[in-house]
C-alpha cells in the first residue's frame, strides 16, 4: 500500500483512492511512500517556498551537489541536494549495463534509441565533515552552512532518448528519494496513477508530460523511473510505461 500525503492540505490518500490535484498557488506538497515501516522510496512534489534550502536548490547548476546544515529546524537538519549532470554515453546500452549492474531495469518495447546519457553520483558527507559544519554554525552564528559534495564515478542513473512519438526520455535512477519543485503559476496538474500495482504521479501542463514512479526489479532493488515527453497524451505515456519489460 502506498500513502499520499499533502502537507499543505493536511489529508491522506491511499492507493485505492484516485484524484487529480490542480495547483492553484497553494503551498502544497505530495509525498509518495510505502505505508509499511520499510519504505523503499519517496517522491516529494511541492511548490517553491521561500526558505534557505529552496533558494539553494533553484540555483543548483547541472553537476552541482550541496550538503546543507540548517540549525533552526527540528527535522532534517542535514540534507544533500543534487542536480545530476547528464554525461553522453557513446558505447551502447549493452556496455552500459556493466556499470549499473546488478540493476535489472525495465525498458520500453519496440523503441529505437536516439541517445544515451549517464548520471554520476556524489560522496556522502563523513561524520567529521558533519561535525565541522555544526561547529562552524555555532561559531559563526549562521543558521545555514553549505558544503560542496565531491563528485565520484559511481553511476546513479541513466537517461535514454527514444526516437518514437516525437522523441521522449526515459530516466532511471538507483537513488529513490526525489524532490520535484514546481512553479506556482504554470498550470501544472498532478494526477495520481498506478503502474503494475505501484503508485505513480502523472505531471503535465500544456508543454510537457511526465510520469514518475518507483518499482522494484527482480532482485528487489528499488528503481525510480521517469518518462518525459512533449505533447504526449496521458494514454500514450501510460501505455509506454505499462508495456515496459
Amino acid at each position: 500500500m502506498i500513502v499520499l500525503s499533502s502537507v499543505g492540505l493536511s489529508f491522506l490518500l491511499y492507493e485505492d483512492q484516485k484524484g487529480i490535484f490542480e495547483r492553484k498557488g497553494v503551498k502544497d506538497q505530495w509525498i509518495s511512500k510505502t505505508k509499511a515501516e520499510m519504505c523503499f522510496g519517496k517522491i516529494q512534489i511541492e511548490s517553491l517556498r521561500d526558505n534557505a534550502i529552496d533558494r539553494i536548490v533553484i540555483n543548483l547548476k547541472s553537476g552541482d551537489g550541496k550538503a546543507i546544515y540548517t540549525a533552526d529546524v527540528i527535522e532534517n537538519q542535514f540534507t544533500q541536494q543534487t542536480n545530476y549532470a547528464p554525461i553522453p554515453w557513446e558505447d551502447g546500452l549493452e556496455r552500459l549495463q556493466r556499470h549499473y549492474s546488478p540493476w535489472q531495469p525495465k525498458f520500453p518495447i519496440d523503441s529505437d534509441i536516439d541517445a544515451i546519457h549517464v548520471f554520476y553520483g556524489f560522496d556522502n558527507l563523513t561524520p567529521q565533515e558533519i561535525d565541522e559544519m555544526i561547529e562552524e554554525s555555532n561559531r559563526s552564528g549562521r543558521n545555514v552552512v553549505i558544503r560542496d559534495l565531491k563528485p565520484n564515478k559511481r553511476v546513479v542513473g541513466i537517461s535514454i532518448t527514444y526516437k518514437e512519438h516525437g522523441g521522449y526520455k526515459l530516466n532511471i535512477f538507483g537513488t529513490t528519494k526525489s524532490r520535484i519543485t514546481l512553479p506556482d503559476h504554470d498550470g501544472t496538474t498532478v494526477k495520481q496513477a498506478a503502474i503494475r500495482g505501484v503508485e505513480a504521479f502523472y505531471i503535465f501542463n500544456n508543454q510537457t508530460s511526465q510520469l514518475i514512479w518507483i518499482e522494484e526489479d527482480v532482485h528487489g532493488k528499488a528503481l525510480q523511473y521517469e518518462i518525459i515527453g512533449g505533447n504526449m497524451s496521458e494514454d500514450l505515456v501510460m501505455k509506454i510505461a505499462k508495456s515496459m519489460n
